[in-house]
């Protein structure tokens, strides 16, 4: 009979180490699964980061180029206007000029 438990308690001892091997495999995949979840959380969140830093700094170039192109603008629009006074200037002195010919205010 002490042969009989022996094999008996061995036997136990398997069904045990099955149960715990089954256990830990489960556990496993349980960790792996939450691993994996966490993994693709932190990715999604750096790419959204990434975007958002992304589109900060596009909008950063856009606003430069904008504050460019206006003083462009306001430097082209203030050049025109010296450009229109100075002739508007040599224009009204033509005007004299002749008006002074054909009057003989000389």
């Amino acid at each position: 009979m002490n042969m009989i438990q022996e094999v008996k308690k061995i036997e136990q001892e398997a069904r045990e180490l099955e149960e715990q091997y089954d256990q830990k495999i489960v556990e496993m995949e349980e960790n792996t699964d939450s691993k994996i979840a966490e993994m693709k959380n932190d990715i999604e969140e750096a790419i959204e980061g990434y975007k958002n830093e992304q589109e900060a700094e596009k909008e950063q170039k856009l606003e430069h180029l904008n504050e460019s192109l206006q003083a462009e603008e306001k430097a082209e629009k203030n050049f025109l206007l010296h450009l229109y006074e100075q002739k508007y200037t040599e224009l009204v002195d033509i005007v004299v000029e002749e008006v002074k010919k054909q009057y003989g205010n000389s």
